[in-house]
């Protein structure tokens, strides 16, 4: 597995994480971040993207100054990363 430290993205390498593994992305793309092995590859995948896509909302809420909302994303965050099976966490 080669799964990356999404805290250490920036928000624009959040986005581009986030288009490629999205629901409906390429089963290779995700066997290839996962291991086609590990099961339910796809759907953790896509738990990664949206976690992906939460952090780097919460990033630019943060750059804009919308701290509250940026609390908010960042919750979003935490329940996603502790529902992940722990091999898939960085």
């Amino acid at each position: 597995m080669t799964i990356p430290n999404l805290d250490a993205m920036t928000s624009a390498d959040l986005w581009a994480f986030h288009t490629k593994y999205q629901r409906g992305s390429k089963r290779s793309d995700c066997a290839a971040l996962l291991g086609s092995k590990f099961h339910g590859y796809t759907v953790i995948a896509a738990d990664l993207s949206a976690y992906a896509a939460n952090k780097a909302t919460a990033q630019d809420c943060r750059e804009r100054g919308d701290i509250e909302s940026a609390l908010m994303y960042e919750g979003i965050c935490e329940r996603i990363y502790n529902d992940l099976p722990a091999p898939a966490r960085w």
